[in-house]
């Protein structure tokens, strides 16, 4: 069953980081989480590893924000 959506703050959050990417960290992410679910659907791991999957995918998503971050720090010197 899904998260009832209290984390609307987060989500929001989390967004509008995506929204801030770059062209080429958005298309960087795109080809890693393409990746992780490419082995996920084809792998052997059955889904232990889909689960593990979702959560590398969702903690790539909540990190999104300290690339920004590090980006504009880097731009800024």
């Amino acid at each position: 069953m899904l998260k009832d959506t209290t984390d609307t703050k987060e989500f929001e959050n989390t967004i509008n980081a995506v929204n801030d990417l770059t062209d080429d960290d958005a298309k960087s992410l795109l080809r890693l989480i393409y990746g992780f679910v490419n082995t996920a659907m084809t792998g052997n791991g059955g889904e232990k590893v889909k689960l593990e999957v979702v959560q590398k995918v969702s903690d790539i998503y909540k990190r999104i924000p300290e690339l920004n971050e590090l980006r504009k720090n880097k731009n800024a010197d």
